[in-house]
């Protein structure tokens, strides 16, 4: 027992040593990122301002290169954007160029030449697209995956940027990781938090001037206005096809009419209900004919045409992101050039945190 109860008291000291360790390493890392990243700012005044006015003064004799290396680093982000634009929204639309061949199919079917006449007199085109196209591939999820990826992608692109320009700043003034830090934090504002918040601020503003609410849903907006636009011209190719069959109708209609007139006394009655019969024997009977005929000749060229105008609606979703984008990095860039000029601009004391 009195062994059993020493090996006891021996276990939980070496684990009170080994936590009592831990909160000492812990507590001294901590200490020592405190130090550091203060150590501009606990440096005595006089000190500290003549130190700040080297910074500035080197700054101020390269302010032009360092706004030059703002617009450049600008260039390049865009560029790099707009391959990840082009990658996801191509990624993002793939599915939809597979639905193709099976809309093809019901496109020109009877139930799908009925469905889509039904829907043109009674509903919206676009339900029908939405149903045999887009849900399908999954579009509207597969495009606000690729929305979301684009714009987490160039926040890595700009917080990129801003290593970038802070080395360059640190290698032209010869500067060391506090200074250019307490430079580009304390006196620019530049730090990888406010330049998130202010890009995603410019760009959802850009967002709801394309009308399609904050980048947070404009995936699912765009989904729709692609399906609208797609089923305008799907609908005038129904509505043609739909005036065809009228014709043929009417044919038999006036045919059943036409044989009334032999029914003798009662042609009055004979004559409207063989109109009646015969448009609708007119009318079914050539259906399969019909619809036979209308693949057999126009399948490939509805195929083309459709592809065409998703082709058209995923350039439109990229011209859209472009515009987006680059129009939110340029305002992002001049931002950042305005604070830069603070520096230019500002008498130095007012600049030093006392």
């Amino acid at each position: 027992m009195n062994d059993n109860n020493e090996q006891e008291v021996k276990s939980n000291n070496w684990w009170k040593w080994f936590w009592a360790t831990i909160i000492i390493l812990m507590i001294a890392y901590i200490g020592l990122n405190i130090t550091a990243s203060q150590k501009l700012n606990e440096m005595p005044k006089k000190q500290r301002q003549a130190k700040l006015e080297t910074i500035f003064k080197k700054f101020k004799q390269k302010f032009p290169e360092f706004v030059k290396l703002q617009q450049n680093l600008t260039k390049e982000a865009i560029e790099n954007i707009k391959e990840v634009i082009n990658k996801k929204i191509d990624a993002a639309y793939e599915p939809v160029y597979n639905q193709i061949d099976n809309f093809t199919d019901f496109h020109f079917s009877i139930t799908g030449e009925y469905t889509e006449l039904f829907t043109l007199v009674f509903g919206d085109v676009s339900n029908i697209l939405q149903k045999h196209i887009f849900k399908p591939a999954n579009f509207d999820k597969n495009l606000n995956e690729a929305f979301n990826d684009i714009n987490n992608q160039t926040l890595s692109i700009i917080k990129s940027q801003l290593d970038k320009m802070k080395d360059k700043v640190k290698d032209e003034m010869d500067l060391n990781n506090d200074e250019v830090d307490y430079l580009f934090t304390n006196i620019l504002q530049l730090t990888k938090e406010e330049l998130t918040n202010r890009f995603n601020n410019i760009k959802n503003y850009m967002f709801k001037g394309f009308g399609l609410g904050s980048g947070v849903v404009a995936g699912a907006m765009v989904t729709k206005i692609v399906s609208k636009n797609i089923a305008k011209v799907i609908a005038k190719k129904i509505a043609i096809k739909a005036g065809a069959k009228v014709v043929t109708a009417g044919a038999g209609a006036v045919s059943g009419a036409e044989s009334g007139l032999v029914c003798g006394p009662e042609a009055w009655l004979c004559s409207p209900v063989g109109a009646v019969v015969g448009g609708i024997v007119g009318w079914f009977a050539s259906d399969k004919i019909v619809v036979e005929i209308d693949k057999y000749y126009n399948a490939d060229d509805f195929k083309k045409d459709l592809k065409n105008l998703i082709n058209q609606a995923k350039n439109q979703t990229k011209q859209t992101l472009y515009k987006v984008y680059t129009n939110s990095l340029i305002q992002l860039s001049n931002q950042n050039i305005k604070s830069i000029e603070k520096i230019k601009s500002e008498p130095i004391k007012n600049l030093i945190i006392k």
